[in-house]
């Protein structure tokens, strides 16, 4: 009867392991695409505004009237409900954090131009959280 001598499992060096995640991570962070607004947009004015968390979702309205939908340009209102409604889609009526747009405008755009927007937000089941600038310091 021969005898096989007992083999010892390999040892799998973890030393490197840090190093592979901050690399994963520089990785991710250079291939992401953050939120971006384009265009020059100035904030109405007004005295009774308060600061609040971020939300998710974000439209904004530029000098151009150009709508920008988290980010990337939309062709249309019509777009903005599609797309607001499917990231809305699974918020309850009583999550209403969860349900909030950050709608950003130019004070100088035409109430006609940003109104559909607003219309489309609020169809889609969003609650509008409007942007500005205190003009009380």
């Amino acid at each position: 009867m021969i005898r096989r001598p007992k083999h010892e499992l390999p040892i799998v060096p973890t030393a490197n392991l840090v190093d592979i995640a901050i690399l994963l991570i520089i990785f991710y962070m250079a291939c992401s695409n953050f939120l971006s607004v384009t265009g020059k947009l100035t904030p109405p004015k007004a005295p009774d505004l308060y600061k609040v968390e971020e939300p998710l979702i974000s439209v904004s309205v530029d000098q151009e009237g150009t709508i920008m939908l988290q980010g990337h340009e939309a062709a249309n209102a019509a777009e903005v409900e599609a797309v607001i409604g499917v990231l809305l889609r699974d918020k309850t009526a009583e999550d209403n954090k969860k349900r909030m747009v950050m709608f950003k405008c130019d004070a100088t755009v035409k109430r006609q131009v940003y109104q559909p927007v607003l219309d489309a937000i609020v169809h889609a089941g969003g609650l509008i959280l409007a942007v500005g600038e205190n003009t009380e310091k």
